[in-house]
């Protein structure tokens, strides 16, 4: 590759990064997003924004992919780790805890643009298959109780995402998360670790 074309692709990178970063500044200040918007935020011209983008769709899916893909790398660095799956699941509670503030706005706007059907199938390729893979392994030495493990991953996963919804719907604004996380992992220990 010449070095003209190289350095069109790394401008194209930086171009593209600036105008996530404007996407996911909109989102966190609950502003209105529109390709004109996006476009004034992240310093390009409306029509340079659809050299990228053809519309707002496809900037959405780009921007949810970019968004998720160090999330996705996390978990995979929590799960793919071979030592105890009770610790490997206390990471993976203490990550999607501390994760918690960074990403309930942003999941809160993309609602209205994915499906249902999509948000399935990422739950269960980001969250539940690793999850389940982990218990597997927890019943297999012993240490978690032999019930099925897909059932436990969506008890786990509930279990975060139900103390999640509670924050938020309650409108709870002077919540400890830090104790939350805490009393979720006690109750799961007690559900899960065979004594």
């Amino acid at each position: 590759m010449n070095t003209i074309s190289k350095r069109k692709r790394m401008m194209d990178e930086m171009m593209k990064k600036e105008i996530v970063e404007a996407v996911l500044s909109l989102i966190d200040k609950n502003a209105p997003i529109t390709m004109e918007v996006v476009a004034k935020h992240s310093g390009v011209a409306k029509g340079t924004l659809y050299n990228y983008f053809a519309n707002k769709e496809e900037l959405f899916h780009y921007v949810h992919n970019e968004f998720v893909e160090p999330f996705t790398a996390e978990k995979m660095r929590i799960f793919g780790s071979d030592r105890d799956p009770m610790a490997n699941l206390c990471e993976f509670l203490d990550y999607t805890f501390e994760s918690f503030e960074r990403v309930n706005k942003y999941f809160a706007f993309m609602q209205k643009y994915r499906t249902v059907e999509e948000d399935i199938i990422e739950k269960n390729e980001m969250i539940i298959k690793p999850l389940t893979e982990t218990i597997k392994r927890g019943i297999d030495n012993g240490q978690i109780v032999d019930a099925d493990p897909l059932v436990l991953a969506e008890m786990i996963w509930g279990t975060i995402i139900g103390t999640f919804q509670s924050v938020m719907c309650q409108g709870i604004e002077n919540y400890d998360m830090e104790k939350m996380k805490q009393d979720v992992i006690r109750l799961l220990k007690r559900l899960l670790i065979v004594e």
